[in-house]
């Protein structure tokens, strides 16, 4: 498509109607990829016991294809962005989403461990990759004064799978079998493979394709801040998020009927923040991830002293969905500011701080919940949060014009 976005400065100028249409649609794509991918990853953890039956292993050991999954993501984002450098943006997407839709298919019709744990590395292997040029690749789609919308339009695909994907995901899962639901995945990326082939425009490869601009983006110390704010806000969450089940049960007393229906609540009330987040984070970014953070470190600090209290603890977490929504906004905003010229490879640390972070913070919220139950899991949790505001404060006053947070 000859008028398609593909330079730097045709964002600026008034795309004709149907350009500007076919680059929302190819957003809206992304968006639902990003719902496939966050899906997919979360998947197997509503159906942990009947992946273990089918496949002859402990839960703990079916675990791991959601923990390994994680790792495998979090290791390769970096060096496989850099080696797909040259790609065009359109038919990488392509590629990664035939890898996506082949993984999920392979899980469907494995009946052993071993295979479904290669089906997974491979979706893993394309999970990286696309989160991290995802949102670079959006905001070339539509004008540069509608960037921040088109980010928060793609990342709303996370909210929108802890609402609907992985929940329904489940329940087909527990009412027919864990194969039919990779099937159901499946499904979703022919969708997203579709929309790539359809709507998306030729879209040149810009910046470096090598691994050394990995490290050559690390010189920017406002890069190496955006990536310590992501691990420890995203450390805590997890770190609380992860045993927020047994919390409610045991420390607020809610029975276990209605967890589902809380989990629903705070999903929904991520999608708010989303949203809200693109309308605010455009006009102050570092005051959005700045008060986002302290504020969620408020709300854990809350939820600990008083977890009892059943209703200021449901409100706290409805707040914590909005809050948490609206970070990883802003976060991903601040990358792609911080090296505009190699966006894609400083984004591709940004998933690899996040995809770590999920583990690191899952990790030492069993170790805490083990040995001393859910409750302390809220208060260190707060303390992440907390940090990673101060580290946004001491950023923003050691940083140079051109790389502190905002404009």
């Amino acid at each position: 498509m000859s008028h398609s976005v593909t330079s730097r400065t045709a964002p600026e100028s008034a795309p004709p109607r149907e350009s500007a249409l076919r680059g929302w649609l190819a957003v809206a794509g992304l968006a639902l990829g990003v719902f496939s991918f966050v899906t997919t990853e979360t998947l197997p953890i509503g159906l942990l016991p009947a992946i273990a039956d089918g496949t002859s292993v402990s839960v703990g050991t079916a675990g791991f294809l959601v923990t390994g999954f994680a790792a495998v993501a979090a290791a390769t984002a970096a060096p496989l962005t850099a080696l797909t450098g040259r790609m065009d943006r359109k038919w990488l997407l392509v590629t990664l989403m035939v890898f996506y839709v082949a993984g999920n298919l392979l899980a469907a019709v494995a009946s052993t461990y071993s295979l479904l744990l290669v089906a997974r590395i491979i979706v893993a292997l394309a999970h990286g990759v696309f989160w991290s040029i995802a949102v670079a690749v959006a905001v070339r789609l539509v004008p540069e004064r509608h960037a921040v919308r088109a980010t928060s339009v793609v990342l709303g695909g996370i909210s929108l799978a802890s609402v609907a994907g992985t929940p329904l995901g489940t329940a087909i899962g527990q009412s027919t079998s864990w194969h039919v639901a990779f099937v159901c995945v499946g499904l979703l990326g022919m969708l997203v493979l579709a929309a790539a082939l359809l709507f998306m425009p030729a879209l040149p490869a810009r910046g470096s394709a090598n691994l050394g601009v990995l490290l050559q983006v690390l010189r920017h110390r406002a890069l190496l801040a955006a990536i310590g704010v992501t691990t420890l806000v995203m450390s805590g969450h997890f770190l609380a998020f992860t045993y927020v089940t047994p919390y409610l049960e045991e420390i607020t007393g809610v029975r276990s009927s209605l967890i589902g229906v809380l989990l629903l609540v705070f999903g929904v009330a991520g999608l708010v923040g989303n949203f809200a987040a693109g309308a605010v984070v455009g006009r102050a970014l570092r005051g959005s991830l700045i008060g986002g953070s302290g504020l969620l470190a408020v709300v854990l600090a809350v939820m600990w002293a008083v977890g009892e209290n059943t209703v200021l603890a449901v409100t706290m977490l409805v707040c914590w969905g909005v809050l948490y929504a609206t970070l990883p906004v802003g976060l991903q905003t601040w990358v792609l500011q911080v090296v505009p010229e190699e966006s894609e490879a400083a984004s591709s640390w940004y998933v690899a701080a996040f995809n770590g972070a999920i583990g690191v913070g899952a990790l030492i919220g069993g170790l805490l919940t083990d040995a001393s139950g859910p409750r302390p899991t809220m208060l260190v949790a707060a303390a992440f949060a907390f940090g990673a505001a101060v580290l946004l404060v001491v950023s923003g006053r050691t940083s140079s014009p051109r790389s502190a947070v905002g404009r």
